[in-house]
């Protein structure tokens, strides 16, 4: 609640540090269960994203695909086009015949709204299946408005 009282930024450097120490922490728990890859440029772009955006869809990978089965993979990976940063983060769809434990999207939604607001609408978070996997996908402008450093 209290990151939902305003557009708190930080760095996507300093987000993806949070979700890389909260995956350690399960990596933990899970032990030899989880496998974590991350696929990131040699430098991260310099893009600000709303605290605690990125985070939660990381521990929504886990508590809706990793936890549910025997061991699973969680993949975060990050690119950039010439105007948009995209963020993915993937993991294993439950087995079909595994219980089925629907969430309330809190953590999703939560993340959409803060990165449109943040974004003035040009930022999104989108999820799809594709294949046996479930990905969710942040799509951040690369824009000069925040001021970026030497112009």
């Amino acid at each position: 609640r209290a990151a939902l009282a305003g557009p708190h930024e930080v760095s996507l450097e300093d987000e993806l540090a949070l979700a890389r120490r909260y995956l350690e922490i399960e990596a933990l728990r899970f032990g030899d269960r989880l496998q974590v890859r991350w696929e990131l440029p040699r430098e991260l772009p310099p893009v600000m994203v709303p605290a605690l955006s990125i985070q939660p869809l990381v521990e929504n990978a886990i508590r809706h695909g990793v936890e549910r089965l025997p061991s699973g993979d969680i993949e975060v990976a990050v690119s950039t086009t010439s105007d948009t940063v995209v963020v993915r983060i993937s993991n294993p769809l439950p087995r079909p015949d595994g219980p089925a434990v629907p969430g309330h999207q809190v953590g999703l939604n939560a993340s959409q709204v803060r990165i449109e607001a943040l974004t003035g609408g040009r930022g999104s978070v989108q999820t799809q299946v594709v294949g046996d996997r479930f990905v969710a996908t942040v799509r951040l402008p690369l824009a000069a408005e925040h001021g970026a450093a030497g112009g």
